[in-house]
């Protein structure tokens, strides 16, 4: 997979976290969640995109 394409597929995935998030009304799924979007925010940096090191600073965090 082309670098570019994989990137893109992990933003899509954080993406459709943040879709997972809205109205979750469990503690311990939205915890999961958010630990799932972790990883890939630290999946996106070790492939070289800039993000900021604290990814729930982010404007378009999931539950943001």
């Amino acid at each position: 997979m082309v670098i570019k394409e994989q990137i893109a597929r992990i933003e899509q995935a954080r993406t459709l976290l943040a879709a997972a998030l809205k109205d979750c009304d469990s503690p311990q799924i939205e915890a999961m969640l958010r630990n799932a979007d972790m990883e890939l925010h630290w999946a996106l940096w070790n492939l070289g995109v800039v993000v900021p090191h604290r990814p729930e600073l982010e404007g378009a965090y999931i539950g943001a």
